[in-house]
């Protein structure tokens, strides 16, 4: 099983906590053992198998859909878009994929709260980082640019960010994680023919969110 590098700064001293205090106090090290054990859990990055399609509109995290609806209060947005927003328990693979082949144009990172990521004002007021893709699928809406915004959440403390300014990316590509607990909010033009459903589990990078019309 992949891990993601980052974690290693977390499991590595638990780990040699656990070791320590297994000779120190059997108990405490059992503690440390089943706590390294957790976060090398939480850091975990399976490979997918991402579909072929050049229309196709990947989920880019794994979670459950909490809702689907369109653009109404979001300030940095017009209204005519489509939104689904993807909740992260701690128990999900937390990496971000890019849900499109596309160039990104832009990198936005908002400092903010940490309330619920399940909340409904979280996309909001929550610290957030907003990268727009700009794709060339579909033949309809080639230049369309797709929104993925990476939300922190009450325990979630730190949004990563693995891709920058002109990057081309592939679908299902690595872009991102956030840690422990988290949402990711995707951002679609109007016309997009949504495939998931309110409840519906999705696989980052495997899932098809959506479909641009050829």
């Amino acid at each position: 099983m992949r891990i993601v590098r980052d974690g290693w700064k977390f499991i590595l001293p638990l780990s040699l906590l656990a070791v320590v205090f297994f000779f120190l106090w059997r108990i405490g090290g059992l503690l440390f053992l089943v706590l390294a054990s957790l976060i090398l859990f939480f850091f975990r990055d399976p490979e997918r198998k991402i579909p072929e399609g050049k229309d196709l509109i990947l989920s880019p995290a794994d979670g459950k859909v909490i809702d689907i609806s369109e653009v109404r209060d979001e300030s940095f947005l017009p209204s005519g878009r489509k939104v689904v927003r993807i909740f992260m328990s701690i128990f999900n693979v937390h990496v971000q994929r890019s849900p499109v082949k596309g160039k990104v144009e832009w990198v936005k990172y908002n400092p903010g709260k940490f309330m619920a990521a399940y909340a409904e004002k979280a996309s909001e007021s929550n610290e957030s980082n907003l990268i727009g893709i700009k794709t060339d699928n579909g033949l309809n809406f080639g230049g369309q640019t797709v929104l993925v915004k990476q939300i922190a959440g009450s325990i979630a403390r730190r949004i990563c960010c693995w891709c920058k300014e002109g990057d081309n990316l592939n679908p299902g590509q690595r872009i991102g994680m956030i840690r422990f607990g988290s949402r990711v909010d995707v951002y679609l033009p109007q016309e997009i023919e949504i495939k998931v459903n309110k409840g519906d589990r999705v696989v980052g990078g495997e899932t098809l969110l959506g479909k641009f019309h050829s």
